[in-house]
């Protein structure tokens, strides 16, 4: 889905104080890294403490009792908003532990491929790796070319690397290092032509962009709710297909094995749900909270926060400057100096915390340096600004 954006020299209007305050961003540090952890808001904070309160007050009756029933109320706005049958939504912990549940869900045999991108998660790298090396497999890396511009092009370069011996894609919806948004949909319906499973990593997508699960038609999609969706930390999903949900089991086996996919991965053994019970409390804060939703105000913060900083930093862009391939997140190449100046990109990365006191990663991508900034509700065009200003003084100029 297409979200270009018309170019403008200003920055969309902040939210409003209420909203920007919600957060517990400490005002002295300038945060430009939602897109790590998230960050949770008082309202959802509040919600989650009061069904932890309720839980302790009566741990059987709410627990063993009553645990099925709320969550699957959950389950059902989880769907509403990202377009996903709650019948087939399980909750994991994070994206990774959804990819995890998928691999080994699968029957592998030696000689089997598993085919992920040079842009892949390092966290899922290395589990496919993992997986190849128990059941003598192989992964093979597809080599996505920067800048990203031509959605046929990433489609055409993942299914050249697709052959007979291939038993899944996983493709990122948002890539980490470079916080572009790839053509999913096209990428699943080719697999399902050539009867590969597709499993989709949508660790940055659900409140970033528009979702549709169901309809992108992979067989598998996992993606978190702490981060953009502002839900407290632990809270995910995976889906599968009508198909694949037969045979998908989470990492945990505890009493339901066998009893379906929804009974297994709603009991995985004892653990904190308050954090899942006020999943509702953050959808509710994202949809309302600003004019056309806070997913609206980051794109547009964002997009402009690309614009402003490739101009700044005299670079080209890794993606259109429409804003059409990226959501609340954008990464932008630094200045030849920084690199020249600082013996690693974590060296450098320090330095602007520790002297500027701007949280953002610096990632060091085919021996270039990027910065990845994030665009939340409590930033402003002055922290990237800042952020810029800052840069000029590490690289000497």
């Amino acid at each position: 889905m297409s979200r270009a954006t018309e170019f403008s020299d200003s920055p969309p209007p902040e939210c409003s104080a209420s909203v920007r305050g919600a957060f517990g961003i400490d005002p002295e540090v300038v945060f430009l890294n939602h897109g790590s952890f998230g960050a949770v808001p008082a309202p959802v904070a509040r919600a989650a403490e009061a069904w932890r309160v309720k839980i302790e007050a009566r741990p059987i009756e709410t627990i063993a009792r009553r645990m099925t029933e709320e969550l699957a109320h959950v389950k059902v706005r989880v769907g509403e908003y990202l377009g996903a049958d709650p019948a087939r939504i399980g909750f994991v912990t994070n994206a990774t532990s959804g990819i995890g549940a998928v691999l080994r869900s699968i029957h592998w045999k030696p000689g089997d491929r598993i085919v992920i991108s040079n842009q892949c998660y390092n966290a899922v790298r290395q589990a496919a790796h993992a997986y190849c090396e128990r059941f003598g497999c192989e992964v093979v890396v597809v080599d996505l070319p920067l800048p990203l511009g031509d959605e046929a092009v990433i489609v055409d370069r993942f299914m050249s690397a697709v052959d007979a011996r291939t038993r899944l894609v996983i493709v990122d919806h948002i890539t980490s290092p470079t916080a572009i948004v790839l053509p999913v949909a096209a990428i699943a319906r080719a697999c399902r032509e050539r009867a590969v499973r597709c499993l989709v990593d949508g660790a940055h997508a659900p409140g970033m962009i528009p979702l549709a699960i169901d309809a992108i038609g992979a067989d598998w999609y996992t993606g978190n709710l702490h981060k953009w969706v502002c839900a407290a930390k632990g809270c995910a999903i995976l889906v599968p297909s009508p198909e694949t949900a037969s045979f998908t089991h989470p990492e945990t086996t505890s009493h339901f094995h066998g009893h379906g996919f929804a009974a297994e991965f709603d009991w995985q053994g004892t653990r904190d749900f308050a954090g899942l019970l006020a999943i509702p409390a953050a959808i509710d804060f994202v949809t309302a909270s600003f004019s056309g939703g806070l997913m609206q105000h980051n794109h547009a913060l964002a997009a402009w926060a690309h614009r402003s900083l490739c101009a700044a930093f005299k670079v080209e862009p890794l993606s259109p400057l429409d804003g059409s391939m990226i959501g609340s997140m954008a990464a932008v190449e630094l200045p030849l100096a920084i690199a020249q100046r600082f013996k690693s990109a974590q060296l450098f990365q320090a330095a602007l915390y520790e002297r500027h006191h701007i949280e953002v990663p610096i990632i060091d991508w085919g021996g270039r340096w990027y910065v990845r900034v994030s665009a939340q509700a409590y930033n402003t065009a002055q922290d990237y600004v800042g952020l810029s200003g800052a840069v000029a003084v590490e690289s000497g100029g």
